[in-house]
């Protein structure tokens, strides 16, 4: 039986690195972007989309 491996969690700083350098080039980053960012930061695809939805200039902030 084969079981998938799974890529080790990002740190903290290299979460935070992806984040400011895709809100810096959101209009020139390369598409589709979530297989950009597993590529270019070495992460699995639930952190690519934590990456993405933080880098979002169309993020709403939740207001309490």
């Amino acid at each position: 039986m084969m079981t998938m491996a799974t890529p080790p969690p990002p740190t903290d700083h290299a979460h935070a690195s992806a984040v400011a350098w895709l809100r810096e080039n959101w209009s020139t980053a390369e598409r589709p972007l979530v297989p950009m960012l597993r590529k270019r930061f070495d992460v699995g695809p639930i952190e690519a989309v934590q990456i993405l939805r933080e880098a979002s200039p169309h993020r709403r902030e939740v207001t309490t």
